[in-house]
């Protein structure tokens, strides 16, 4: 069922966008009533309702789907009715847009995809930020996180704003919603469960392609998405490898395209040199290999003339960024989706620059949705302690739990910065890991 067949619809998980999905519905016509099924184990009232919009990763066991599959009452996802909506509301007429979903890597495709268009008016909603950038200056958004619920909540807070974007750019946790122009796939590498161990994430972003309804163009590195699990066709551009639509050529610091699908161009090939604007050596260049690929294919994908690309990148903020601090190498990668599983190979590249090095891992922030376990991080701790002169972890719920010769504690990342810089002498290279929100 569709919602402008609705009338009475039941939204669950305030927790992930459904008081967002009610008003909106609400502002509709419609009678929107809000669950937690967290919170309650059962739905006590009256179940009469024309559809039941839960987010992909609620777990099926859950008493509140059970009590509808007995009522015979449809369900819809967040990632659709955020769709629906903004086609009824027509939210998105003249604007450009670009989804961004995947199991790694969307907020740096997300930011690189700014750099590459940010000659235009671009509005920018990530994990880490929302933010809106034109010739005029930059308006910053209140914190919102990437569930696919908050797409209207920036969208209602730039027409309040009186803001109009060229081009809108959304990181959409666990799949595409389609309401984009073209929709891209990062990557389906570490994938993980969800919805009570019942999903991989990876299956549900391919099939969430089905909400496209056959329109637009999907980016991904080369999984079998050309016929969606819904039978609909897709286009689609391949980056990653060489032969495929899009890669990048690092030794010239390069893209090439081939046979690559466009909204208003046509098929087009090519080549387009890239410029890095700060320090590119081989640790940086490898980890943002795949997040460059995705966005000069996304921005390609939309038809936008390669000469009217810029070609200036640079390192986001909390990714991998290199930068010297006080005469110390400091690669940044806290941020909210940092994993101590990769740990291992940013230490080799790393070890590149000096073998001086310190560590900071841990947790700082009680906004990031998963935090470190204790087991996971001593045992990383553990493995890779010898490869560093010092290890300083970040968060008081570690402190007696890890122990070693050369480990140390501070509460927050701030005060670990400061404490690695105290501790260590110009050339050396501090490793920052630690999950936190940017």
């Amino acid at each position: 069922m569709e919602l402008k067949e609705a009338s009475k619809i039941l939204v669950l998980d305030p927790i992930h966008g459904a008081e967002v999905i009610a008003e909106e519905l609400e502002k509709m016509g419609k009678e929107a009533e809000i669950f937690n099924p967290y919170r309650e184990s059962s739905y006590t009232n009256r179940m009469d309702h024309d559809v039941i919009i839960s987010p992909v990763h609620l777990n099926p066991n859950f008493e509140i789907v059970k009590q509808a599959l007995t009522n015979d009452i449809p369900f819809m996802t967040h990632h659709e009715a955020v769709n629906e909506i903004a086609t009824i509301k027509n939210l998105f007429e003249g604007i450009e847009v670009i989804e961004v979903t995947g199991t790694i890597g969307k907020t740096s495709t997300c930011e690189l995809i700014y750099q590459l268009v940010r000659n235009k008016r671009v509005l920018l909603h990530t994990s880490s930020s929302t933010r809106f950038v034109s010739p005029d200056g930059t308006q910053i958004f209140p914190r919102l996180g990437g569930t696919p619920a908050n797409v209207l909540k920036v969208m209602e807070l730039m027409r309040q704003w009186n803001l109009t974007a060229d081009t809108a750019v959304f990181e959409i946790s666990l799949g595409l919603t389609g309401i984009g122009s073209v929709g891209v796939i990062t990557s389906l590498t570490e994938d993980y469960m969800i919805a009570g161990g019942t999903k991989a994430a990876a299956a549900v972003k391919i099939a969430s392609i089905q909400n496209f309804n056959g329109s637009g163009i999907i980016v991904h590195p080369g999984a079998p998405l050309t016929v969606t699990p819904g039978g609909i066709p897709a286009s689609e551009n391949v980056f990653g490898c060489e032969g495929a639509n899009l890669w990048v050529d690092g030794t010239e610091n390069k893209v090439v395209y081939n046979n690559l699908r466009t909204l208003t161009r046509g098929v087009i090939n090519g080549e387009l040199p890239f410029y890095p604007r700060e320090s590119y050596v081989s640790i940086i260049r490898d980890f943002y290999r795949v997040p460059l690929e995705a966005a000069f294919c996304a921005v390609l994908s939309l038809g936008i003339a390669p000469d009217d690309i810029t070609t200036e990148v640079s390192p986001v903020a909390g990714r991998m960024k290199l930068e010297m601090l006080k005469g110390r190498f400091l690669i940044d990668n806290s941020n909210s989706g940092t994993k101590l599983k990769f740990l291992g190979e940013i230490t080799e590249s790393a070890s590149r620059l000096s073998e001086k090095m310190i560590l900071i891992a841990g947790e700082d922030s009680s906004y990031v949705c998963e935090g470190v376990p204790v087991e996971e991080l001593k045992k990383v701790v553990e493995k890779r302690s010898a490869d560093f002169v010092s290890i300083i972890l970040v968060g008081e719920q570690f402190r007696g739990k890890i122990s070693g010769e050369n480990i140390s504690f501070s509460p927050h990342l701030d005060t670990a910065l400061e404490k690695a810089v105290r501790e260590s002498e110009e050339g050396f290279v501090i490793l920052s890991n630690v999950k936190t929100w940017r």
